[in-house]
């Protein structure tokens, strides 16, 4: 129960989109450090003042409202208009301001800010790119330096300015070397990112070369051998039927003879574009070899898988191919139907449908013959 509703605190608070998440915890952490912060900077305040002031719960509204900003745009999903949703760079920015404004207020414990400084830097080390990097080193260089400068010259026995020399060369030394360590690390980071963007378009490649036919682009053997593996395992769950059918190219070799191979690759993908476009969505068509192809289709008895070989055969039939000669030439298909029947092997319903093939071919090609 306990869990639960933790879990459910936890959904309010993060929301449950997995990257608004993440983007979410990070900036609740950001707010954790933010609050420790908050309750330090009142501790140095009493330790050297006696009592916080007006400008110290101002800069507290501050620094607590400012985050509290950041984390309604996240929640909100209004910062994902912008290339960074997780508003990085803002987040750093503010709490740099956020961190020169404190080191205005506690005086002698002014050297506790750098850690936090530091710490704020390597919040985005991860994240940022290198020009951000860079750009918010100047920043908190720029800003620092002003408030240690207006410092020194308003509160002199507080901020001495020999001292305040010594920090803001301190900060030209630590900035630009965290900021150079976190450029380095972001092109790292694209670099990792670019090889993975690489290796998954080869493995796509690899994939498309491993279960495409490269002519026609139709499933090839192998792919189509899985197809039906998978379509065998769901019949028998959940008892539907299915139906495969062979088709073979009628006088294809006669097309090769009298207009050349290259013609006779015209033909194939001319053929494979018509079977796609006759049947139904969730109809497969590979080419199972030569002039040869199967055409599987799931969750189909005979009836209705016959009306949909018909529209392929007469799709076929009335398809005029275009070789460039300015003659076009015409194809037909014969096809031999058949379902799977139940304890049968796939062997066993592909040896029937080539034998419907050959009895399609010796009986005048152009037609269908079906078995159960």
């Amino acid at each position: 129960m306990a869990k639960s509703h933790l879990r459910r605190l936890g959904d309010r608070w993060l929301g449950t989109e997995p990257a608004q998440r993440l983007r979410l915890r990070q900036t609740s952490l950001a707010m954790l450090l933010m609050a420790v912060s908050v309750v330090m900077l009142h501790h140095g305040v009493a330790l050297t003042q006696g009592k916080a002031g007006a400008l110290t719960w101002a800069w507290t509204v501050y620094a607590v409202g400012g985050m509290a900003l950041v984390y309604a745009a996240i929640r909100s999903g209004w910062s994902l208009r912008f290339a960074d949703p997780s508003l990085t760079t803002v987040q750093i920015a503010f709490a740099l301001s956020a961190a020169a404004l404190a080191y205005a207020q506690v005086g002698p414990l002014r050297g506790a800010v750098f850690p936090v400084l530091t710490l704020v830097q390597m919040f985005g080390m991860f994240q940022l790119r290198a020009r951000s990097a860079y750009g918010l080193a100047a920043y908190a260089l720029v800003l620092f330096g002003a408030v240690m400068a207006t410092m020194s010259w308003l509160r002199p026995e507080a901020y001495p300015a020999e001292f305040e020399r010594i920090h803001f060369l301190m900060l030209a030394c630590m900035l630009p070397a965290v900021a150079v360590l976190t450029a380095r690390l972001s092109r790292i980071r694209h670099r990792l990112a670019d090889q993975r963007q690489e290796l998954a378009r080869a493995l796509a490649q690899l994939h498309a070369i491993a279960t495409r036919d490269e002519l026609t682009g139709l499933p090839n053997r192998r792919q189509m051998q899985a197809l039906m593996d998978q379509e065998l395992l769901r019949s028998l769950r959940q008892g539907h039927d299915f139906c495969i059918a062979v088709l073979d190219l009628d006088h294809f070799k006669r097309i090769n003879d009298q207009h050349g191979h290259a013609a006779g690759d015209t033909v194939l993908r001319a053929f494979a574009q018509t079977g796609q476009a006759a049947l139904r969505a969730t109809d497969v068509i590979a080419r199972w070899g030569g002039e040869e192809f199967l055409v599987l289709l799931p969750d189909t008895a005979m009836p209705l898988a016959l009306v949909g070989m018909e529209r392929l055969r007469l799709q076929v039939a009335a398809q005029r191919i275009d070789m460039g000669s300015g003659m076009p030439v015409s194809v037909t298909v014969s096809i031999g139907l058949t379902g799977h029947r139940r304890g049968d092997t796939l062997a066993q319903t592909l040896e029937r449908a080539d034998q419907l093939l050959y009895q399609a071919k010796a009986e005048g090609r152009d037609r269908i013959c079906e078995g159960p």
